[in-house]
């Protein structure tokens, strides 16, 4: 046990000893490593599992999708198919139609030559309009053009190159070139023609009608880009499985995985650039608002490694609970992480608006490690802002256990609103494990948190209102020593400790560390205990006997001697700072007027007697100064009555405002009235009127006279 205390003793001096407690350039660097511990334990847990496929290899596993992806492979293979499905597009070709009615002009140009000249036979001409004729066209057309009348042959010839112009004028396929001769004897019906001509114009447009659509590749090409274009993607949705154990990788299953990219050979840049952000912002968001506070972490590097280690401590139970769910535990591990532990002890360390804040920070990188569920972070934040508003009156280390019930309960609740949210195909029992969860994490909160705050406590000297408590014990041993060396300035102490806590409950500031600091401001009065007049029980002032100078020596060393103490009993920052500072610069009026006394030829410098300070930095101890004023002076009033008390409280304090002791804590002239209310209202307590109670024995003379 001796070397235990020991090394933890030498582990003390070790931290309080290095010198980065005030270096900014310390400071920043915690907030770096802050940054890359946290990413460095959770990007494993927030990029998808890897695996090394093959097409042909059989998965070990079940591979389930942490995330939305798109499916390139089937999405591809949708476009292909939509694509197939387009037909090809065609354009009408204007030269058809000129080819066509060319074709049949120059016919009808050669006709008329041939019946001009009368020196041809019949057969002659035949053979000569044969020649100008299209392909197919038979005898008996070309024998009824040659028979026409003048007349006929102008309208034959006009409606034949009219139909041929109406037909092709439009898109004309080789669909409809099958129906080109019903097409034509439509158009030929209207016509005042007879049987014998109609016949003849019907065989000579079927020969030279063709159809005019020609295939254009641009236009398929743009079709077809058009029709995959409007497929839209196809999802993989978060929980669809992609693999079963057992199963073969196909081309498609691995171009899933590569999508998910859950390949090993394909890193994902992009969200590890995106998280290393994420983390970035979410620690310069806490870093200013722990500069902004300005409390005890923001001045000592020492607290914010103790609170960059609290944060450190989740971030790596979040990440062995994502590493046992990636070995096959239930997803829902993560509810029995003890996010309330971090919360109730920064809560007790820091206070409650920074617990709150880091309640957030925590229930989002958790949610982070669980692919930004919501339902994780839902858990994570309810549990740790009901123990970190458990934890912010603390009466005993009670609390502890008070906080991990209120969690688990907490928990239990959130889990079940969950279910209630978001169904899922979870059994009955695998919701009652998810409620054991939650209840187990709330209780390991409370379980954990008593088990480390000691430790906290002692090696990084943070004081908390637990600490603070077992240092108003009257069983401390310092305390104990004051009650037997100085009684007087014991009983001193603890009327002061109780007009300074109802002052502080008054303008909100610590009571608790204004009580405490009350108990202990004068200790060092236990060096020279018959030199302050609350320890004079009769006899001689031994200031009579000494100069002034040699008095104020003797009295203001009580403050060095008190400082001296309380660091040899390792009394923590905030009670030997009130000790410091409970007399700030302030004269000792008695010692300086006898020093007049003493030399009246020469007048003493005031500033000779000042107490060397320093003045008061916080309200706690502007709070101490004036108490331990008040108590002294009231005291020594010979008929303390409340107008004469509150007349005096208000003397004190406006000598105090007058010089200057006032000036470097944040205490306003509201704060100070209310002060006085406060003061007013326990003193009359303490120093109201009694009775005279008679002599029995006078009672009983009087009597027998």
């Amino acid at each position: 046990m001796k070397r235990t205390a020991r090394t933890q003793n030498r582990l003390i001096q070790f931290l309080t000893s290095l010198p980065f407690h005030k270096s900014r350039r310390m400071r920043a660097a915690i907030y770096g490593e802050l940054v890359v511990v946290i990413y460095a334990l959770l990007i494993g847990a927030v990029l998808p599992q890897r695996y090394s496929f093959s097409v042909g290899q059989v998965s070990q596993s079940t591979i389930v999708a942490p995330t939305d992806a798109v499916d390139t492979y089937a999405t591809q293979q949708a476009r292909i198919a939509a694509a197939q499905q387009v037909s090809p597009r065609y354009d009408v070709n204007p030269a058809i139609e000129q080819s066509a009615v060319s074709i049949l002009e120059r016919l009808f140009v050669t006709t008329q030559t041939v019946l001009s000249d009368k020196s041809l036979t019949m057969a002659e001409r035949l053979l000569t309009l044969k020649a100008s004729a299209p392909p197919g066209v038979d005898g008996s057309v070309l024998t009824t053009l040659l028979q026409a009348t003048p007349l006929e042959f102008n309208e034959l010839s006009g409606d034949s190159i009219r139909i041929v112009q109406t037909v092709l004028g439009g898109p004309f396929s080789a669909s409809d070139m099958k129906n080109a001769a019903m097409m034509i004897d439509q158009q030929l019906v209207t016509l005042d023609v007879n049987i014998k001509d109609r016949l003849a114009i019907a065989k000579l447009l079927l020969a030279v009608v063709k159809p005019n659509l020609v295939y254009d590749p641009v236009l398929t090409q743009q079709a077809r880009l058009n029709a995959e274009r409007n497929v839209p993607d196809v999802w993989i949705n978060r929980g669809d499985v992609i693999l079963r154990r057992g199963q073969l990788v196909t081309p498609a299953t691995l171009s899933q995985m590569k999508d998910l990219k859950m390949l090993k050979n394909e890193p994902d840049y992009a969200m590890e650039a995106g998280y290393l952000l994420f983390v970035l912002l979410l620690v310069i968001a806490i870093g200013i608002f722990i500069q902004m506070r300005r409390g005890r972490i923001a001045k000592d590097n020492l607290h914010l490694l103790l609170y960059a280690l609290l944060l450190t401590l989740l971030i790596v139970l979040i990440r062995v609970s994502k590493t046992a769910v990636n070995a096959g535990f239930a997803p829902s591990l993560v509810d029995a992480v003890p996010f309330a532990m971090g919360s109730m002890m920064i809560s007790l360390f820091f206070g409650t608006s920074l617990a709150l804040l880091s309640s957030l920070l925590v229930a989002l990188l958790a949610s982070s490690a669980y692919g930004f569920a919501f339902a994780p972070f839902f858990v994570a934040l309810m549990g740790s802002l009901g123990a970190t508003m458990a934890t912010s009156r603390v009466q005993n280390r009670g609390v502890f256990m008070r906080a991990g019930f209120l969690a688990a309960g907490i928990n239990f609740a959130a889990i079940g609103i969950m279910h209630l949210l978001i169904p899922s195909s979870t059994s009955i029992r695998g919701v009652s494990y998810d409620l054991l969860y939650g209840v187990v994490g709330g209780l390991l909160s409370g379980i954990f948190s008593i088990g480390l705050m000691p430790y906290l406590e002692t090696i990084f000297r943070v004081t908390t209102h637990i600490g603070l408590l077992e240092l108003a014990n009257p069983n401390h041993p310092l305390l104990r020593r004051l009650l037997l060396e100085a009684p007087g300035t014991y009983h001193h102490s603890l009327i002061v400790g109780n007009l300074a806590e109802s002052a502080a409950e008054a303008i909100g500031a610590d009571a608790l560390i204004c009580r405490v600091g009350a108990y202990f401001h004068d200790v060092g009065k236990m060096r020279r205990p018959a030199f302050f007049i609350e320890n004079q029980i009769g006899g001689d002032n031994p200031h009579d006997k000494v100069a002034a100078s040699l008095s104020y020596l003797i009295v203001t060393s009580h403050v060095s001697d008190g400082l001296a103490m309380l660091n040899e009993y390792r009394l923590p920052e905030p009670v030997t700072a009130i000790c410091a500072q409970h007399h700030g610069t302030t004269v000792l009026w008695y010692f300086y007027n006898k020093a007049v006394e003493e030399d009246k030829h020469a007048q003493p410098d005031i500033d000779q007697f000042r107490y060397p300070g320093p003045k008061p930095q916080s309200r706690e101890a502007a709070i101490v100064m004036i108490c331990d004023a008040v108590e002294a002076a009231v005291r020594s009033m010979q008929k303390p009555t409340p107008p004469r008390i509150e007349a005096m409280i208000r003397k004190i304090i406006k000598d105090r405002l007058q010089d200057g002791q006032l000036d470097q804590c944040d205490i306003t002239l509201r704060d100070l009235d209310k002060m006085t209310a406060a003061f007013m209202r326990t003193l009359q307590g303490v120093y109201h009127e009694r009775i005279e109670y008679p002599d029995p024995e006078k009672l009983l003379a009087q009597k027998n006279r």
